[in-house]
């Protein structure tokens, strides 16, 4: 096993205009999608197209959402053993509506009102397998699941977003992750002011290996093993749609860090996933393969076009 990720997976529906319309105005329905959703459980989608082996473990509930959530992840060769159907309670969902005109989003969410993964769930032998246990939250279970990943020697890896009241506790976390990814949203928060590599440094001097901020359009900071690098985002594809990205980012750099490329390329090879991915509307629609992605990186060039256009289709039939 590859990768184990602890997920509160979602349902996404993804809606795409020209432009958001005032009140009490129209406005035409450019495309539409309806797709799995969650930090986690992206990451791990990323990541199986990428050839890991990989696992999720959490919940859903007795819906039609969470048996959408559970059929993609099979879609994709993720293991569900460990994702636990709840009689009580929802599966998350979310609309996103994405402007053709420019960058900007608004999200409605349905919060997930099933009752999250608890401690005493996770088995031991199934965690033991993962080469990295990937979090996206200082839950209980995730606090749990990382201290087991430190004690056997497990990458631990964390999506850092801004979620109210987790900042300090995910700081509290911090000696025991890794690789520690954080959008340029939750290092605003984070870094309380200062400069995002006065905090980088701050996160690596407690151990971890690996500490980035990804900047959307800007590229990205990191401190790897000590040394402070920036990497420049990719502009060569046009972007239809950044749901996803990030997620999209850190299933490719667990796949790459796993294959042992250097954290440097690791970190390029994430930025040219998720790039990709940005072509296509929703966060599963236009993750790319191994190949798709070494290829962009050397010329720049798209393949496998068509691959992507029929996925882009099937996501598109699901919506009801």
């Amino acid at each position: 096993m590859d990768i184990i990720g602890i997920a509160q997976p979602i349902k996404d529906l993804l809606l795409v205009v020209e432009q958001i319309p005032d009140k009490n105005s129209f406005t035409t329905l450019l495309d539409y999608s309806s797709q799995g959703g969650g930090k986690v459980s992206t990451a791990l989608a990323a990541a199986a197209r990428l050839g890991m082996e990989c696992a999720v473990a959490g919940t859903v509930g007795k819906d039609a959402k969470g048996q959408f959530v559970r059929e993609d992840f099979i879609r994709h060769g993720i293991q569900v053993e460990q994702l636990k159907e709840r009689e009580e309670g929802k599966t998350g969902y979310c609309v996103c509506i994405a402007e053709k005109c420019s960058p900007n989003r608004r999200f409605l969410g349905e919060r997930p009102t099933v009752k999250q993964l608890m401690p005493e769930e996770l088995d031991p032998d199934f965690l033991k397998q993962a080469k990295a246990i990937h979090l996206e939250t200082p839950d209980a279970v995730s606090v749990a699941a990382a201290q087991f990943a430190k004690s056997q020697g497990i990458t631990v890896s964390m999506d850092a977003d801004p979620y109210p009241d987790e900042t300090d506790a995910l700081m509290e976390m911090e000696s025991l992750i890794d690789i520690y990814i954080g959008s340029e949203a939750y290092f605003k928060v984070r870094s309380k002011g200062k400069p995002f590599r006065d905090t980088l440094y701050e996160i690596a001097q407690k151990g971890c290996r690996v500490a980035a901020v990804t900047l959307g359009d800007q590229g990205l900071e990191a401190v790897i093993d000590g040394r402070y690098i920036r990497i420049p985002a990719f502009h060569k594809l046009p972007v239809a749609d950044t749901t996803g990205a990030g997620d999209v980012f850190h299933g490719a750099f667990l796949s790459a860090w796993i294959k042992g490329m250097e954290p440097s390329r690791c970190l390029e090879l994430a930025s040219a996933a998720s790039a990709i991915k940005c072509a296509s509307i929703g966060g599963r629609a236009g993750i790319p393969d191994w190949e798709m992605t070494n290829y962009f990186l050397e010329t720049g060039e798209l393949i496998k076009k068509d691959t992507i256009r029929e996925r882009e289709k099937f996501y598109k039939n699901l919506v009801i």
